[in-house]
Protein backbone atom coordinates (compact mmCIF):
# COMPACT_ATOMS: atom_id res chain seq x y z
CA UNK A 1 0.00 0.00 0.00
CA UNK A 2 1.39 3.42 -0.99
CA UNK A 3 2.26 5.60 1.99
CA UNK A 4 1.36 9.05 0.63
CA UNK A 5 2.21 10.68 3.95
CA UNK A 6 5.77 9.36 3.86
CA UNK A 7 6.20 10.31 0.21
CA UNK A 8 4.96 13.86 0.88
CA UNK A 9 7.32 14.31 3.81
CA UNK A 10 10.29 13.09 1.77
CA UNK A 11 9.48 15.39 -1.16
CA UNK A 12 8.88 18.33 1.18
CA UNK A 13 12.24 17.93 2.91
CA UNK A 14 13.94 17.47 -0.47
CA UNK A 15 12.32 20.64 -1.78
CA UNK A 16 13.30 22.70 1.25
CA UNK A 17 16.88 21.44 1.35
CA UNK A 18 17.66 21.87 -2.36
CA UNK A 19 20.73 23.97 -2.94
CA UNK A 20 21.48 24.65 0.69
CA UNK A 21 25.10 25.36 1.56
CA UNK A 22 26.35 23.20 4.40
CA UNK A 23 29.10 25.54 5.54
CA UNK A 24 28.37 26.77 9.03
CA UNK A 25 30.29 29.95 8.30
CA UNK A 26 27.78 30.84 5.61
CA UNK A 27 24.74 30.43 7.85
CA UNK A 28 22.91 33.56 6.75
CA UNK A 29 23.33 32.78 3.05
CA UNK A 30 22.16 29.26 3.72
CA UNK A 31 18.86 30.43 5.16
CA UNK A 32 18.38 33.10 2.54
CA UNK A 33 18.74 30.40 -0.11
CA UNK A 34 15.90 28.38 1.35
CA UNK A 35 13.59 31.23 2.38
CA UNK A 36 11.79 31.50 -0.98
CA UNK A 37 11.05 27.76 -1.15
CA UNK A 38 10.10 27.83 2.50
CA UNK A 39 7.61 30.63 1.84
CA UNK A 40 6.02 28.67 -1.04
CA UNK A 41 5.47 25.64 1.19
CA UNK A 42 4.06 27.75 4.03
CA UNK A 43 1.70 29.61 1.71
CA UNK A 44 0.40 26.34 0.31
CA UNK A 45 -0.14 25.07 3.84
CA UNK A 46 -1.84 28.36 4.79
CA UNK A 47 -4.22 28.00 1.86
CA UNK A 48 -5.27 24.54 2.99
CA UNK A 49 -5.67 25.64 6.60
CA UNK A 50 -7.71 28.67 5.57
CA UNK A 51 -10.12 26.60 3.49
CA UNK A 52 -10.71 24.12 6.30
CA UNK A 53 -11.04 26.85 8.95
CA UNK A 54 -13.57 28.67 6.80
CA UNK A 55 -15.71 25.53 6.62
CA UNK A 56 -15.41 24.92 10.37
CA UNK A 57 -16.26 28.54 11.21
CA UNK A 58 -19.37 28.50 9.04
CA UNK A 59 -20.41 25.10 10.41
CA UNK A 60 -20.06 26.22 14.02
CA UNK A 61 -21.89 29.49 13.42
CA UNK A 62 -24.74 27.80 11.57
CA UNK A 63 -25.14 24.98 14.10
CA UNK A 64 -25.32 27.37 17.05
CA UNK A 65 -27.93 29.59 15.43
CA UNK A 66 -29.94 26.55 14.39
CA UNK A 67 -29.99 25.31 17.99
CA UNK A 68 -30.99 28.78 19.24
CA UNK A 69 -33.90 28.91 16.81
CA UNK A 70 -34.99 25.41 17.83
CA UNK A 71 -35.00 26.28 21.54
CA UNK A 72 -36.81 29.57 20.89
CA UNK A 73 -39.49 27.69 18.94
CA UNK A 74 -40.28 25.38 21.87
CA UNK A 75 -41.89 28.22 23.87
CA UNK A 76 -41.41 26.53 27.25
CA UNK A 77 -41.84 29.63 29.35
CA UNK A 78 -40.05 29.55 32.70
CA UNK A 79 -38.75 26.04 32.01
CA UNK A 80 -36.37 27.53 29.44
CA UNK A 81 -34.07 28.56 32.32
CA UNK A 82 -32.77 24.97 32.40
CA UNK A 83 -31.41 24.99 28.84
CA UNK A 84 -28.20 26.96 29.62
CA UNK A 85 -27.59 24.66 32.59
CA UNK A 86 -28.13 21.55 30.48
CA UNK A 87 -25.94 22.82 27.64
CA UNK A 88 -23.07 23.98 29.86
CA UNK A 89 -23.14 20.83 31.99
CA UNK A 90 -23.04 18.48 29.00
CA UNK A 91 -20.41 20.64 27.28
CA UNK A 92 -18.02 20.54 30.24
CA UNK A 93 -18.62 16.82 30.78
CA UNK A 94 -17.80 16.19 27.12
CA UNK A 95 -14.74 18.47 27.04
CA UNK A 96 -13.17 17.57 30.38
CA UNK A 97 -14.19 13.96 31.02
CA UNK A 98 -14.63 12.45 27.56
CA UNK A 99 -12.09 14.44 25.52
CA UNK A 100 -9.72 15.12 28.45
CA UNK A 101 -9.24 18.69 27.26
CA UNK A 102 -7.89 20.62 30.24
CA UNK A 103 -6.36 23.55 28.38
CA UNK A 104 -8.68 26.14 29.91
CA UNK A 105 -9.79 29.07 27.79
CA UNK A 106 -8.49 28.21 24.36
CA UNK A 107 -6.86 31.41 23.09
CA UNK A 108 -4.41 31.41 26.01
CA UNK A 109 -3.33 27.87 25.17
CA UNK A 110 -2.81 28.88 21.54
CA UNK A 111 -0.63 31.83 22.56
CA UNK A 112 1.33 29.62 24.96
CA UNK A 113 1.91 26.99 22.26
CA UNK A 114 3.62 29.67 20.16
CA UNK A 115 5.39 31.62 22.89
CA UNK A 116 6.74 28.81 25.06
CA UNK A 117 5.74 25.49 23.54
CA UNK A 118 6.69 23.67 20.39
CA UNK A 119 3.61 24.74 18.44
CA UNK A 120 1.79 21.59 19.49
CA UNK A 121 -1.94 21.62 20.22
CA UNK A 122 -3.80 18.37 20.61
CA UNK A 123 -6.00 17.31 17.72
CA UNK A 124 -8.81 16.51 20.15
CA UNK A 125 -9.14 20.24 20.79
CA UNK A 126 -10.78 20.54 17.36
CA UNK A 127 -13.65 18.28 18.42
CA UNK A 128 -13.89 19.33 22.05
CA UNK A 129 -14.03 23.08 21.35
CA UNK A 130 -16.44 22.67 18.46
CA UNK A 131 -19.04 20.65 20.33
CA UNK A 132 -18.35 22.34 23.66
CA UNK A 133 -19.02 25.83 22.30
CA UNK A 134 -21.95 24.56 20.23
CA UNK A 135 -23.65 23.26 23.39
CA UNK A 136 -22.68 26.19 25.63
CA UNK A 137 -23.55 29.08 23.32
CA UNK A 138 -26.35 27.30 21.49
CA UNK A 139 -28.19 26.59 24.74
CA UNK A 140 -27.96 30.23 25.79
CA UNK A 141 -24.60 30.54 27.53
CA UNK A 142 -23.59 34.20 27.57
CA UNK A 143 -20.32 33.95 25.70
CA UNK A 144 -18.97 33.91 22.15
CA UNK A 145 -17.75 31.51 19.50
CA UNK A 146 -14.62 33.37 18.52
CA UNK A 147 -12.40 32.02 21.32
CA UNK A 148 -13.26 28.38 20.58
CA UNK A 149 -12.91 28.84 16.82
CA UNK A 150 -9.42 30.32 17.36
CA UNK A 151 -8.54 27.20 19.36
CA UNK A 152 -9.96 25.03 16.60
CA UNK A 153 -8.02 26.88 13.91
CA UNK A 154 -4.81 26.75 15.92
CA UNK A 155 -5.25 23.02 16.55
CA UNK A 156 -5.86 22.50 12.82
CA UNK A 157 -2.60 24.25 11.99
CA UNK A 158 -0.70 22.29 14.62
CA UNK A 159 -2.16 19.00 13.40
CA UNK A 160 -1.15 19.75 9.82
CA UNK A 161 2.34 20.67 10.98
CA UNK A 162 2.75 17.36 12.77
CA UNK A 163 1.31 15.44 9.82
CA UNK A 164 3.87 17.08 7.52
CA UNK A 165 6.61 16.46 10.07
CA UNK A 166 7.52 20.16 10.12
CA UNK A 167 9.98 21.67 12.54
CA UNK A 168 8.99 23.64 15.62
CA UNK A 169 9.21 27.06 13.97
CA UNK A 170 6.95 26.04 11.08
CA UNK A 171 4.39 24.41 13.37
CA UNK A 172 4.10 27.61 15.37
CA UNK A 173 3.49 29.59 12.21
CA UNK A 174 0.80 27.14 11.10
CA UNK A 175 -0.96 27.64 14.44
CA UNK A 176 -1.03 31.37 13.73
CA UNK A 177 -2.35 30.80 10.20
CA UNK A 178 -5.15 28.67 11.63
CA UNK A 179 -6.10 31.38 14.10
CA UNK A 180 -6.23 33.96 11.30
CA UNK A 181 -8.41 31.76 9.12
CA UNK A 182 -10.76 31.01 12.00
CA UNK A 183 -11.35 34.66 12.92
CA UNK A 184 -11.65 35.72 9.28
CA UNK A 185 -14.19 32.96 8.62
CA UNK A 186 -16.36 33.60 11.68
CA UNK A 187 -16.51 37.38 11.11
CA UNK A 188 -16.35 37.45 7.29
CA UNK A 189 -13.45 39.84 7.87
CA UNK A 190 -10.07 38.93 6.32
CA UNK A 191 -8.21 41.99 7.59
CA UNK A 192 -9.40 41.30 11.13
CA UNK A 193 -8.19 37.72 10.91
CA UNK A 194 -4.80 38.89 9.67
CA UNK A 195 -4.38 41.59 12.32
CA UNK A 196 -5.69 39.42 15.17
CA UNK A 197 -3.21 36.66 14.39
CA UNK A 198 -0.21 38.97 13.98
CA UNK A 199 -1.02 41.28 16.88
CA UNK A 200 -2.32 38.86 19.51
CA UNK A 201 -1.40 35.28 18.57
CA UNK A 202 1.94 35.32 16.73
CA UNK A 203 3.18 38.70 17.90
CA UNK A 204 5.62 39.08 15.01
CA UNK A 205 5.51 40.87 11.65
CA UNK A 206 7.89 39.16 9.23
CA UNK A 207 7.96 37.71 5.73
CA UNK A 208 6.83 34.26 6.83
CA UNK A 209 4.12 35.54 9.14
CA UNK A 210 2.42 38.17 6.99
CA UNK A 211 2.13 36.62 3.50
CA UNK A 212 0.85 33.15 4.44
CA UNK A 213 -1.43 34.66 7.10
CA UNK A 214 -3.01 36.82 4.41
CA UNK A 215 -3.64 33.72 2.30
CA UNK A 216 -5.19 31.85 5.24
CA UNK A 217 -7.47 34.78 6.12
CA UNK A 218 -8.56 35.44 2.53
CA UNK A 219 -9.24 31.77 1.73
CA UNK A 220 -11.28 31.32 4.93
CA UNK A 221 -13.27 34.46 4.16
CA UNK A 222 -14.03 33.34 0.62
CA UNK A 223 -15.27 29.97 1.87
CA UNK A 224 -17.50 31.77 4.37
CA UNK A 225 -18.88 34.10 1.70
CA UNK A 226 -19.41 31.25 -0.76
CA UNK A 227 -21.49 29.29 1.74
CA UNK A 228 -23.23 32.04 3.73
CA UNK A 229 -23.08 34.98 1.35
CA UNK A 230 -21.21 38.24 1.78
CA UNK A 231 -23.14 39.36 4.84
CA UNK A 232 -22.18 42.45 6.81
CA UNK A 233 -22.56 41.87 10.55
CA UNK A 234 -23.46 45.41 11.64
CA UNK A 235 -23.90 47.58 8.57
CA UNK A 236 -24.23 51.22 9.54
CA UNK A 237 -23.62 54.44 7.60
CA UNK A 238 -22.03 57.09 9.77
CA UNK A 239 -21.69 60.75 8.89
CA UNK A 240 -18.45 62.62 9.48
CA UNK A 241 -17.14 63.31 12.97
CA UNK A 242 -16.74 66.83 14.30
CA UNK A 243 -13.85 67.93 16.48
CA UNK A 244 -16.18 67.76 19.47
CA UNK A 245 -17.01 64.13 18.75
CA UNK A 246 -13.36 63.22 18.19
CA UNK A 247 -12.43 64.72 21.55
CA UNK A 248 -15.31 62.79 23.10
CA UNK A 249 -13.77 59.60 21.71
CA UNK A 250 -10.80 60.06 24.03
CA UNK A 251 -13.19 60.08 26.97
CA UNK A 252 -15.08 57.07 25.59
CA UNK A 253 -11.78 55.22 25.18
CA UNK A 254 -10.82 55.92 28.78
CA UNK A 255 -14.28 54.77 29.90
CA UNK A 256 -14.15 51.53 27.92
CA UNK A 257 -10.60 51.00 29.19
CA UNK A 258 -11.84 51.14 32.78
CA UNK A 259 -14.82 48.91 32.00
CA UNK A 260 -12.58 46.40 30.24
CA UNK A 261 -10.46 46.19 33.39
CA UNK A 262 -13.57 45.57 35.49
CA UNK A 263 -14.78 42.99 32.99
CA UNK A 264 -11.54 40.99 33.01
CA UNK A 265 -11.26 41.16 36.79
CA UNK A 266 -14.86 40.03 37.19
CA UNK A 267 -14.06 36.94 35.11
CA UNK A 268 -11.20 36.08 37.46
CA UNK A 269 -13.43 36.64 40.49
CA UNK A 270 -16.05 34.24 39.16
CA UNK A 271 -13.39 31.65 38.28
CA UNK A 272 -12.06 31.76 41.84
CA UNK A 273 -15.59 31.61 43.24
CA UNK A 274 -16.53 28.47 41.33
CA UNK A 275 -13.12 26.90 41.99
CA UNK A 276 -13.98 26.90 45.69
CA UNK A 277 -17.12 24.82 45.08
CA UNK A 278 -16.13 21.22 45.76
CA UNK A 279 -18.34 19.64 43.11
CA UNK A 280 -17.69 17.98 39.77
CA UNK A 281 -16.70 20.40 37.02
CA UNK A 282 -19.82 19.69 35.00
CA UNK A 283 -22.01 20.38 38.05
CA UNK A 284 -20.33 23.75 38.54
CA UNK A 285 -20.95 24.58 34.89
CA UNK A 286 -24.59 23.55 35.25
CA UNK A 287 -24.97 25.83 38.29
CA UNK A 288 -23.50 28.72 36.34
CA UNK A 289 -25.73 27.91 33.38
CA UNK A 290 -28.82 27.80 35.58
CA UNK A 291 -27.96 31.23 36.96
CA UNK A 292 -27.62 32.55 33.42
CA UNK A 293 -30.94 30.94 32.52
CA UNK A 294 -32.65 32.81 35.35
CA UNK A 295 -31.13 36.10 34.20
CA UNK A 296 -32.16 35.31 30.63
CA UNK A 297 -35.74 34.62 31.65
CA UNK A 298 -36.09 38.21 32.85
CA UNK A 299 -33.83 39.73 30.16
CA UNK A 300 -33.46 37.39 27.16
CA UNK A 301 -31.02 39.82 25.52
CA UNK A 302 -28.16 38.62 27.76
CA UNK A 303 -28.33 35.05 26.43
CA UNK A 304 -25.90 33.62 23.87
CA UNK A 305 -23.63 35.95 21.86
CA UNK A 306 -25.91 38.98 21.89
CA UNK A 307 -25.13 40.27 18.42
CA UNK A 308 -28.82 40.82 17.70
CA UNK A 309 -28.88 43.31 20.57
CA UNK A 310 -25.90 45.15 19.12
CA UNK A 311 -27.62 45.22 15.74
CA UNK A 312 -30.70 46.79 17.32
CA UNK A 313 -28.55 49.36 19.12
CA UNK A 314 -27.11 50.41 15.77
CA UNK A 315 -30.12 50.31 13.48
CA UNK A 316 -33.36 50.72 15.43
CA UNK A 317 -34.97 54.09 14.88
CA UNK A 318 -36.43 53.99 18.39
CA UNK A 319 -33.64 53.82 20.95
CA UNK A 320 -34.13 51.87 24.18
CA UNK A 321 -34.19 53.84 27.39
CA UNK A 322 -30.85 54.76 28.90
CA UNK A 323 -31.72 52.84 32.05
CA UNK A 324 -32.40 49.68 30.03
CA UNK A 325 -29.03 49.95 28.26
CA UNK A 326 -27.14 50.35 31.53
CA UNK A 327 -29.03 47.42 33.08
CA UNK A 328 -28.29 45.30 30.02
CA UNK A 329 -24.55 46.06 30.25
CA UNK A 330 -24.54 45.16 33.94
CA UNK A 331 -26.43 41.88 33.44
CA UNK A 332 -24.31 40.95 30.40
CA UNK A 333 -21.27 41.44 32.63
CA UNK A 334 -22.80 39.12 35.19
CA UNK A 335 -24.05 36.51 32.72
CA UNK A 336 -20.71 36.26 30.92
CA UNK A 337 -18.84 35.94 34.21
CA UNK A 338 -21.18 33.16 35.35
CA UNK A 339 -20.84 31.30 32.05
CA UNK A 340 -17.06 31.42 31.72
CA UNK A 341 -16.24 31.43 35.42
CA UNK A 342 -18.20 28.22 35.96
CA UNK A 343 -16.30 26.52 33.15
CA UNK A 344 -18.52 27.05 30.11
CA UNK A 345 -16.82 26.75 26.73
CA UNK A 346 -16.65 30.09 24.97
CA UNK A 347 -14.71 33.29 24.52
CA UNK A 348 -14.75 36.98 25.40
CA UNK A 349 -14.73 38.40 21.87
CA UNK A 350 -18.52 38.58 21.49
CA UNK A 351 -19.23 39.83 25.03
CA UNK A 352 -16.60 42.54 24.58
CA UNK A 353 -18.24 43.76 21.39
CA UNK A 354 -21.76 43.63 22.80
CA UNK A 355 -20.86 45.33 26.08
CA UNK A 356 -18.83 47.91 24.18
CA UNK A 357 -21.77 48.74 21.94
CA UNK A 358 -23.99 49.26 24.99
CA UNK A 359 -21.43 51.44 26.75
CA UNK A 360 -20.85 53.50 23.60
CA UNK A 361 -24.56 53.94 22.95
CA UNK A 362 -25.18 55.07 26.54
CA UNK A 363 -22.20 57.44 26.28
CA UNK A 364 -23.62 58.98 23.10
CA UNK A 365 -27.07 59.39 24.62
CA UNK A 366 -25.58 61.17 27.64
CA UNK A 367 -23.57 63.48 25.36
CA UNK A 368 -26.75 64.48 23.58
CA UNK A 369 -28.22 65.57 26.89
CA UNK A 370 -25.40 68.09 27.27
CA UNK A 371 -25.34 71.51 25.59
CA UNK A 372 -22.79 70.52 22.94
CA UNK A 373 -22.79 71.24 19.22
CA UNK A 374 -21.77 68.84 16.47
CA UNK A 375 -22.09 65.63 18.50
CA UNK A 376 -22.20 62.53 16.29
CA UNK A 377 -25.12 60.14 16.35
CA UNK A 378 -25.44 57.58 19.12
CA UNK A 379 -24.71 54.63 16.81
CA UNK A 380 -21.30 56.09 15.98
CA UNK A 381 -20.31 56.01 19.63
CA UNK A 382 -21.67 52.47 19.90
CA UNK A 383 -19.23 51.40 17.18
CA UNK A 384 -16.36 53.26 18.81
CA UNK A 385 -17.23 51.61 22.13
CA UNK A 386 -16.94 48.20 20.50
CA UNK A 387 -13.40 48.96 19.34
CA UNK A 388 -12.51 50.36 22.75
CA UNK A 389 -13.67 47.27 24.63
CA UNK A 390 -11.82 44.90 22.30
CA UNK A 391 -8.65 46.97 22.66
CA UNK A 392 -8.95 47.10 26.44
CA UNK A 393 -9.86 43.46 27.02
CA UNK A 394 -7.48 41.89 24.49
CA UNK A 395 -4.79 44.57 24.37
CA UNK A 396 -5.28 44.54 20.64
CA UNK A 397 -6.12 48.06 19.43
CA UNK A 398 -5.53 47.22 15.77
CA UNK A 399 -7.81 44.20 16.05
CA UNK A 400 -10.56 46.36 17.54
CA UNK A 401 -10.18 49.03 14.85
CA UNK A 402 -10.19 46.69 11.85
CA UNK A 403 -12.91 44.43 13.25
CA UNK A 404 -15.39 47.28 13.64
CA UNK A 405 -14.46 48.75 10.25
CA UNK A 406 -14.95 45.43 8.45
CA UNK A 407 -18.00 44.30 10.42
CA UNK A 408 -19.82 47.56 9.67
CA UNK A 409 -18.12 48.65 6.43
CA UNK A 410 -17.76 51.89 8.34
CA UNK A 411 -14.44 52.98 6.86
CA UNK A 412 -15.30 56.61 7.54
CA UNK A 413 -15.03 55.72 11.25
CA UNK A 414 -11.27 55.21 11.11
CA UNK A 415 -10.31 58.33 13.13
CA UNK A 416 -12.77 57.86 16.03
CA UNK A 417 -11.98 54.15 16.15
CA UNK A 418 -8.26 54.85 16.36
CA UNK A 419 -8.68 57.42 19.11
CA UNK A 420 -11.04 55.27 21.17
CA UNK A 421 -9.03 52.06 20.83
CA UNK A 422 -5.74 53.81 21.59
CA UNK A 423 -6.94 55.55 24.74
CA UNK A 424 -8.66 52.35 25.93
CA UNK A 425 -5.43 50.44 25.43
CA UNK A 426 -3.42 53.03 27.35
CA UNK A 427 -5.80 52.97 30.32
CA UNK A 428 -6.04 49.19 30.40
CA UNK A 429 -2.27 48.71 30.07
CA UNK A 430 -1.64 51.14 32.90
CA UNK A 431 -3.56 49.00 35.39
CA UNK A 432 -3.20 45.48 33.95
CA UNK A 433 0.00 43.53 33.24
CA UNK A 434 -1.51 41.81 30.22
CA UNK A 435 -4.65 41.02 28.29
CA UNK A 436 -7.42 38.65 29.30
CA UNK A 437 -5.51 35.99 27.35
CA UNK A 438 -2.04 36.62 28.74
CA UNK A 439 -2.41 37.62 32.39
CA UNK A 440 -2.21 34.07 33.73
CA UNK A 441 0.60 33.22 31.29
CA UNK A 442 2.63 36.20 32.47
CA UNK A 443 2.17 35.22 36.11
CA UNK A 444 3.32 31.69 35.27
CA UNK A 445 6.31 33.00 33.32
CA UNK A 446 4.88 31.26 30.26
CA UNK A 447 4.72 34.21 27.89
CA UNK A 448 7.67 35.18 25.76
CA UNK A 449 6.97 37.18 22.62
CA UNK A 450 8.55 36.01 19.38
CA UNK A 451 11.36 38.17 18.08
CA UNK A 452 12.48 39.35 21.51
CA UNK A 453 15.90 38.60 23.02
CA UNK A 454 14.28 36.53 25.73
CA UNK A 455 12.46 34.42 23.14
CA UNK A 456 15.63 33.73 21.18
CA UNK A 457 17.60 32.83 24.29
CA UNK A 458 14.79 30.71 25.69
CA UNK A 459 14.94 28.47 22.64
CA UNK A 460 18.64 27.75 23.05
CA UNK A 461 19.34 24.32 24.50
CA UNK A 462 22.07 24.69 27.13
CA UNK A 463 23.01 21.02 26.92
CA UNK A 464 23.83 21.42 23.22
CA UNK A 465 26.24 24.33 23.72
CA UNK A 466 28.15 23.12 26.78
CA UNK A 467 31.94 23.16 26.64
CA UNK A 468 33.43 19.81 27.68
CA UNK A 469 36.92 20.27 26.23
CA UNK A 470 38.59 21.07 29.55
CA UNK A 471 40.52 19.40 32.35
CA UNK A 472 38.97 18.95 35.80
CA UNK A 473 41.20 19.00 38.85
CA UNK A 474 40.67 17.77 42.45
CA UNK A 475 40.21 20.28 45.23
CA UNK A 476 43.38 19.15 47.06
CA UNK A 477 45.68 19.20 44.03
CA UNK A 478 49.02 20.91 44.78
CA UNK A 479 50.37 23.68 42.61
CA UNK A 480 53.34 21.45 41.63
CA UNK A 481 50.98 18.82 40.20
CA UNK A 482 48.84 21.50 38.57
CA UNK A 483 51.82 22.50 36.38
CA UNK A 484 51.62 19.13 34.62
CA UNK A 485 47.87 19.52 34.06
CA UNK A 486 48.35 23.06 32.80
CA UNK A 487 50.81 21.95 30.10
CA UNK A 488 48.20 19.80 28.33
CA UNK A 489 45.20 22.11 28.82
CA UNK A 490 43.35 23.82 25.95
CA UNK A 491 41.32 26.18 28.12
CA UNK A 492 42.30 28.89 30.58
CA UNK A 493 39.96 27.54 33.27
CA UNK A 494 39.89 24.35 35.33
CA UNK A 495 36.71 23.17 37.11
CA UNK A 496 37.53 21.99 40.65
CA UNK A 497 35.80 18.83 41.90
CA UNK A 498 35.49 17.55 45.46
CA UNK A 499 35.70 13.94 46.61
CA UNK A 500 32.11 13.33 45.43
CA UNK A 501 32.88 14.61 41.92
CA UNK A 502 30.78 17.72 42.46
CA UNK A 503 31.95 21.07 41.14
CA UNK A 504 32.93 23.36 44.02
CA UNK A 505 34.66 26.12 42.07
CA UNK A 506 36.79 27.10 39.09
CA UNK A 507 40.49 27.93 38.85
CA UNK A 508 41.25 30.55 36.21
CA UNK A 509 44.72 30.91 34.74
CA UNK A 510 44.73 34.66 35.41
CA UNK A 511 44.19 34.01 39.14
CA UNK A 512 46.97 31.45 39.50
CA UNK A 513 49.55 33.01 37.16
CA UNK A 514 51.31 35.01 39.96
CA UNK A 515 52.03 31.74 41.81
CA UNK A 516 53.43 29.82 38.84
CA UNK A 517 56.91 31.38 39.07
CA UNK A 518 57.28 31.10 42.85
CA UNK A 519 58.62 27.57 43.36
CA UNK A 520 58.46 27.93 47.12
CA UNK A 521 54.67 27.73 46.87
CA UNK A 522 54.53 24.59 44.75
CA UNK A 523 54.02 22.28 47.74
CA UNK A 524 51.96 24.74 49.80
CA UNK A 525 49.20 26.05 47.53
CA UNK A 526 46.24 23.80 46.73
CA UNK A 527 43.68 24.42 44.05
CA UNK A 528 40.95 24.75 46.65
CA UNK A 529 42.69 27.82 48.06
CA UNK A 530 42.91 29.71 44.76
CA UNK A 531 39.67 28.69 43.08
CA UNK A 532 36.75 31.04 42.58
CA UNK A 533 33.39 30.18 44.14
CA UNK A 534 31.14 30.92 41.17
CA UNK A 535 27.37 30.65 40.80
CA UNK A 536 26.32 27.30 39.40
CA UNK A 537 23.82 27.09 36.55
CA UNK A 538 21.20 24.38 36.82
CA UNK A 539 20.37 22.76 33.49
CA UNK A 540 16.62 23.27 34.05
CA UNK A 541 16.88 26.97 34.82
CA UNK A 542 15.55 29.50 32.29
CA UNK A 543 18.32 30.94 30.15
CA UNK A 544 17.65 34.46 31.44
CA UNK A 545 18.52 33.22 34.97
CA UNK A 546 21.84 31.99 33.61
CA UNK A 547 22.46 35.42 32.08
CA UNK A 548 21.80 37.06 35.45
CA UNK A 549 24.44 34.79 37.01
CA UNK A 550 26.94 35.80 34.34
CA UNK A 551 26.17 39.44 35.04
CA UNK A 552 26.56 39.22 38.83
CA UNK A 553 29.70 37.06 38.76
CA UNK A 554 31.43 38.94 35.91
CA UNK A 555 32.73 35.54 34.77
CA UNK A 556 32.98 34.38 31.16
CA UNK A 557 32.41 30.70 31.97
CA UNK A 558 30.20 29.08 34.61
CA UNK A 559 29.72 25.44 35.65
CA UNK A 560 26.47 23.69 34.71
CA UNK A 561 24.93 20.87 36.74
CA UNK A 562 21.89 18.64 36.54
CA UNK A 563 20.91 17.87 40.08
CA UNK A 564 24.33 17.20 41.65
CA UNK A 565 25.95 15.91 38.47
CA UNK A 566 28.53 18.21 36.87
CA UNK A 567 27.85 18.41 33.12
CA UNK A 568 30.29 20.98 31.79
CA UNK A 569 31.00 24.69 31.43
CA UNK A 570 28.83 27.29 29.74
CA UNK A 571 30.75 30.08 28.03
CA UNK A 572 29.21 33.51 27.61
CA UNK A 573 30.92 33.88 24.23
CA UNK A 574 29.48 30.56 23.03
CA UNK A 575 26.05 31.56 24.30
CA UNK A 576 26.04 34.85 22.41
CA UNK A 577 27.48 33.25 19.29
CA UNK A 578 24.50 30.89 19.17
CA UNK A 579 22.19 33.81 19.97
CA UNK A 580 23.56 35.69 16.95
CA UNK A 581 22.92 32.71 14.69
CA UNK A 582 19.39 32.27 16.02
CA UNK A 583 18.78 35.98 15.41
CA UNK A 584 19.82 35.56 11.77
CA UNK A 585 17.46 32.61 11.36
CA UNK A 586 14.51 34.42 12.95
CA UNK A 587 15.06 37.44 10.70
CA UNK A 588 14.35 35.44 7.55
Amino acid sequence: MINFKKIWRRQLNKFLSRGIIDSEADLLSRFQAVSAREAVVMMMAALGIGLVCGILAVSLNWSVHTLRLFIAGLDLGWRSIFFPALGAGIAVFFVRYLMHDNEGHGVSSVIKAIAMGSGTLRRRMIYSRFFGSFLTVGSGGSTGLEGPIVSIGGAMGSTLGRWLDMNERHKKLLVGYGAAGAVAGIFNAPLTGLIFSLEIIIGEWTYLTILPTIIAAVSATEVSRWIMGNKIAFYQEIAGFSITSLIACFALGALTGVISILFVRSLHIWEKFFAKISLHLWVRAAIGGLSVGVLGYYMPEVLSEGYSVTQSFLTDSIRPELGFILLFVLLKFLACGLTLGSGGVGGVFAPSLVIGSGVGLAFGMILHLLPLDGVAEDAAFALAGMAGMVAGVMHGPLTGIFLVMEATRGYSMILPLMLTASSAMVVSSFFEIGSVYTQDLIKQGSLIKRGTDRYLLHHLNIRDILDKDFITIPEGLLLRDFIDEFKRARRNYFPVLDAEEQCVGVVFLDDIRPHLFDTSLYDLVTMGSVMRNLPIINLNEPINVALDKFETSKAWSLPVVEGKIFLGMLSKSTLFDHYRRELQIQAI
